[in-house]
């Protein structure tokens, strides 16, 4: 078992000390100093404190690590936090013997803020997170109740055990990976009802595998519990801290308070706690920045009245690193094209579902090498031997180092360690940049990651990210975005770049949306307002889109993409305020095209010729506000390639088509527009002409006994015969035949006549009489096909 049986030691005040004891139980206390040889350093956990029967205040302390405490040795210990008390969660540190001094840092939040679960409610059905509630892993065994603070006990969990069977176990689970030499701090208050021994243990999650348990003797007096457990077994699983409840009866009570779990090196390394540091930044991590190095000063927040001076570049953006909000700096900062979606070269694929840490661009997923296009070779050629640093944010599931390359060259490797691990994080890396193998090759960075190799447990490994909408499996993959290659040795906040680079050394100012005068929520003029990049005025009278349309004074005047301008109702101009050409060049000047634009074409016939009516088209034009002898003409037609073809010779004001010109079209279509040419302007119209067809059909009637009959009698055969350009049409398919009677001279169809004669075909083309005439008839046959022709065939008597 991997319990870590730390020491304890009783520090004591001098008796003539005039110092207090300032120091509480949970608190996290450390010394620091060199005795001129060796830094003398101790973390201790505060588990007691009290005076003695000689009056001396003391404290008893666990030694997580370091020195042990000696007689002859400076005890001075200053509180770095407390593990449950959040008002005494907060120091100031100032050394000059760490690593890294001398600084002074303001450090607060470690014991809440880095907390791996810290209860603040019961669980409830369907909203069970295990890092704000209390949980139990079989809620059917008792009852719960949470009350936020009592005489002195805050958090605290009222359990009632409500049978006899069975074991109370409270479980609280941790979403963070962690992994050997990692040791866990668990500290907590309990009581019972009655005196129990209770088993506090750190396992997987799925109980498979146990790290580390520890017997806690439970009284009816509230007491301090605290336990160090080392991670024994795989990083790869996440894991549960549970506290067994024995022999519990009926109605039998446990209370627990002040829940916390975290890890020693979140209390040991403050420096993601600092809050404010002045002096060597050496060491600090920040999550927008990465690591930090020089002298300066961090702080998290910044407040001046009166003069406020700033030399270099000021940056505006979120604590997730979107620097994409406000700049005031050097335009040319990220120097890498397209740093939002880059040009990437191996076996990378773009997570879409995955939250991007800065806001911006695109999220990559790979497992080798990737390859991506920073420069084109000019730029780069020129910038041989220029320091510069290369910056991105990943996200890795598994301990590994990354090998960096310019142009397959080894700049540097990146190690991301198992305590970075599930959590976006930037990393850099400043290298001078080599000459390439060949004056061709642009400017490439590679990146190579070299995964752990796994822990020997057989139990399968995996790791979790979160996504926008869901959980997504990977096992040796890095997530990779926000790449920025930047001048000199310091990363500046990520400038997001596209495309196109603006090289220049220039200083200039950036806003992401916003706005000039006025007030910061009501500006007069309001940039990036719509979210689409437009620029307007507070009222809108003013509008200038990213596509380049737009408008001014209320869209009186207007424009769209293309640049064509469109003047409102309310637009006027002043006549006097114009030159002669001006005047001239927007007067009305208008040229209309009028003429017959069909000619019909009458196909075939008796003579077997076509005719044509009429026999030209006469197309004249008229003018307005301008006279012929003020300009020249030109007509023109349109080819078959679309194209508008000056005619020869077509040089007047008039023109005439012909029904056997050569411009006529497969469709007998000319497209015509006449090209006038006044002063300096250049106007047209258009004009169609076409050819409209007349079928060249006819039918004749003939009587093989003639035309005319003795009165009361008639016997004779009627046959329509059709004729298609003068020869006669054999093949009558598709042709309809219809007679009718008529009695002269009246106007109307006598149809009594086919009902007395039902004998008679009337749909044939031939039609036999054979009856008594009584006065003048008259038969007619209607034969239809495309278009419709008749001929009349009277008989008289």
């Amino acid at each position: 078992m991997a319990v870590f049986n730390y020491k304890k030691f009783k520090v004591s005040l001098r008796a003539d000390s005039k110092k207090t004891q300032g120091l509480h139980v949970g608190d996290i206390v450390r010394r620091q100093y060199f005795d001129g040889r060796n830094v003398i350093y101790s973390l201790m956990a505060v588990l007691e404190t009290g005076t003695d029967a000689n009056e001396q205040a003391y404290f008893i302390g666990a030694l997580l690590e370091g020195d042990e405490p000696q007689q002859t040795e400076i005890l001075d210990f200053a509180r770095i936090t407390n593990l449950f008390d959040t008002d005494r969660s907060g120091a100031l540190y100032l050394t000059a013997s760490d690593s890294e001094a001398p600084y002074m840092d303001v450090i607060d939040g470690i014991g809440r803020n880095a907390s791996l679960s810290w209860p603040v409610n019961v669980a409830v059905p369907m909203n069970e997170d295990p890092q704000s509630q209390y949980i139990l892993e079989d809620s059917t065994l008792a009852t719960t109740s949470y009350t936020k603070y009592y005489l002195g006990n805050s958090r605290i969990l009222h359990i009632t055990k409500n049978s006899t069977a069975g074991t109370v176990r409270l479980k609280q689970d941790f979403y963070k990976y962690v992994a050997n030499p990692n040791r866990v701090l668990i500290s907590y208050k309990i009581k019972a009802s009655k005196a129990i021994t209770a088993t506090t243990s750190l396992e997987y999650v799925d109980g498979v595998r146990v790290d580390g348990q520890v017997d806690v003797n439970v009284t009816t007096d509230w007491t301090y519990q605290f336990h160090a457990i080392t991670v024994d077994w795989s990083g790869r699983h996440l894991r549960s801290v549970k506290i067994a409840l024995p022999n519990l009866d009926d109605g039998d009570e446990v209370w627990i308070a002040d829940f916390n779990i975290i890890l020693l090196s979140s209390v040991a390394n403050f420096g993601d706690a600092s809050q404010m540091r002045l002096g060597r930044l050496d060491g600090m991590s920040d999550p927008v920045f990465g690591r930090l190095n020089g002298y300066g000063g961090y702080l998290q927040k910044l407040f001046t009245s009166g003069s406020a001076h700033i030399s270099g570049t000021l940056t505006a953006g979120d604590e997730n690193g979107f620097g994409a909000t406000f700049y005031a700096g050097k335009i040319h900062r990220n120097v890498l094209i397209n740093s939002l979606a880059p040009t990437i070269t191996g076996d990378a694929e773009i997570e879409e579902n995955v939250i991007n840490p800065t806001g911006v661009g695109n999220v990559y997923r790979f497992d080798d090498m990737i390859t991506i296009t920073a420069q084109v070779k000019a730029w780069y050629q020129e910038h041989i031997g220029d320091q510069y640093t290369f910056s991105f944010w990943a996200y890795a599931m598994n301990p590994c180092q990354i090998t960096v390359r310019q142009n397959g060259f080894i700049v540097g490797t990146l190690q991301i360690e198992a305590q970075e691990l599930n959590a976006w994080k930037r990393h850099s890396i400043t290298f001078d940049l080599l000459e390439p193998s060949s004056a061709t090759e642009p400017l490439t960075i590679s990146l190579t990651p070299t995964f752990s190799s796994a822990d020997d447990d057989e139990i399968s490994s995996d790791a979790t990210v979160i996504a926008a909408d869901t959980r997504i499996e990977y096992e040796d993959a890095l997530l990779f975005s926000a790449p920025q290659l930047e001048y000199g040795s310091l990363t500046t906040q990520y400038q997001a770049t596209d495309s196109i680079l603006d090289d220049t050394d220039d200083y200039g100012a950036w806003f992401n949306r916003g706005g000039i005068g006025g007030t910061i929520q009501n500006p007069l003029l309001k940039l990036n307002f719509d979210g689409q990049g437009s620029i307007g005025t507070r009222t809108r009278s003013f509008l200038l889109r990213i596509d380049g349309s737009g408008y001014f004074a209320n869209q009186n005047i207007s424009w769209n993409a293309e640049g064509h301008v469109t003047f409102g109702e309310h637009v006027t101009l002043d006549w006097s305020n114009l030159t002669e050409d001006a005047q001239k060049s927007i007067i009305g000047r208008k040229v209309t095209i009028s003429g017959n634009d069909t000619i019909v074409v009458v196909k075939g016939g008796n003579s077997g010729f076509d005719a044509y009516s009429p026999e030209n088209l006469q197309l004249v034009t008229s003018f307005q506000n301008f006279t012929a002898d003020e300009a020249s003409f030109q007509w023109q037609y349109k080819n078959s390639s679309g194209n508008w073809v000056n005619i020869d010779g077509a040089t007047s004001s008039s023109y005439t088509v012909g029904p056997l010109s050569s411009l006529w079209n497969d469709d007998n279509v000319i497209e015509l527009r006449i090209q006038v040419t006044v002063a300096s302007m250049v106007i047209y119209d258009n004009y169609t002409v076409r050819k409209m067809f007349v079928s060249g059909y006819e039918v004749r009637i003939t009587s093989n006994s003639g035309v005319s009959f003795h009165n009361g009698n008639c016997q004779t055969t009627l046959q329509a015969k059709v004729y298609y350009r003068g020869e006669e049409v054999t093949d009558l398919t598709g042709f309809a035949f219809l007679w009718h009677k008529y009695t002269l001279p009246s106007t109307a169809e006598d149809t009594q006549f086919w009902t007395d004669h039902p004998e008679l075909n009337r749909s044939s083309d031939t039609l036999v009489l054979n009856y008594a005439i009584g006065s003048q008839d008259r038969f007619v046959c209607v034969v239809s096909t495309t278009d419709m022709f008749t001929y009349d065939f009277p008989i008289s008597f």
